[in-house]
């Protein structure tokens, strides 16, 4: 299982931890609720970090989103 200092956008050096932190005190649901918000720069560059992954490993902002609705972030 992937850790809490694992890049997940390597565009703008998220990490895993960070993005998490954000969907819970957020209450994120979707994805398209990050890209919307000007205050927080994640996944809008390169878009790899969206669904695939960087390296089509499926660690992605979506996979995120999923993790902290079940409590494993």
């Amino acid at each position: 299982m992937p850790d809490e200092n694992t890049l997940i956008c390597y565009c703008h050096d998220v990490t895993l931890g960070q993005l998490a932190k954000y969907i819970r005190e957020n209450s994120i649901n979707t994805i398209e609720e990050i890209f919307e918000d000007t205050c927080f720069v994640c996944g809008d560059t390169c878009e790899n970090c969206r669904e695939e992954g960087y390296h089509n490993d499926g660690l992605s902002m979506a996979m995120a989103i999923g993790m902290v609705k079940r409590g494993y972030l």
